[in-house]
């Protein structure tokens, strides 16, 4: 018998559920040093994806990078900005737009995540797990890539 494509569908499932799992065990070793900073799994991840931005990011920019609507994700900033982590300003060239930038301790507590997975990760050539994450990231890509075509095909 030859090989045949994957079903869509056993696709879908395997996707789905592999991002389910991934996203569970993300916030599991997230949730000691979140409890640590007094905020939430998904504010820490919030913290994090903007500590990877020099600049203001805008909430809906936000909001996209971690797969949360803008309603939701503009409230969480406001507790962000309550308890110090975040500066939220309005944009100069359209005031709709609200931006986003971590203060001093919202940079602390992404150097707190950092630190806390140099504690955790294995002592491991460190070579090996670049190499490993690169290669994660590359084939997500190409998924991504892939989806693009498919989006591209439908007419959508």
């Amino acid at each position: 018998m030859t090989d045949r494509h994957i079903d869509f569908f056993e696709f879908n499932n395997s996707i789905f559920s592999m991002i389910r799992e991934i996203s569970h065990k993300i916030d599991l070793l997230l949730q000691e040093t979140a409890t640590d900073l007094g905020v939430t799994t998904l504010q820490l991840k919030m913290i994090m994806t903007l500590s990877a931005s020099e600049d203001s990011v805008s909430i809906g920019n936000l909001g996209k990078s971690i797969g949360v609507n803008g309603g939701n994700i503009s409230n969480i900033c406001k507790k962000l900005e309550k308890q110090g982590f975040v500066d939220r300003n309005r944009s100069d060239e359209d005031e709709r737009v609200v931006n986003v930038k971590l203060t001093q301790k919202g940079v602390d507590a992404a150097d707190k995540v950092s630190e806390y997975f140099d504690k955790i990760k294995p002592e491991v050539d460190e070579s090996n797990i670049n190499t490993n994450l690169k290669t994660i990231i590359n084939e997500l890509e190409s998924l991504d890539s892939l989806l693009d075509d498919y989006i591209i095909r439908s007419g959508l």
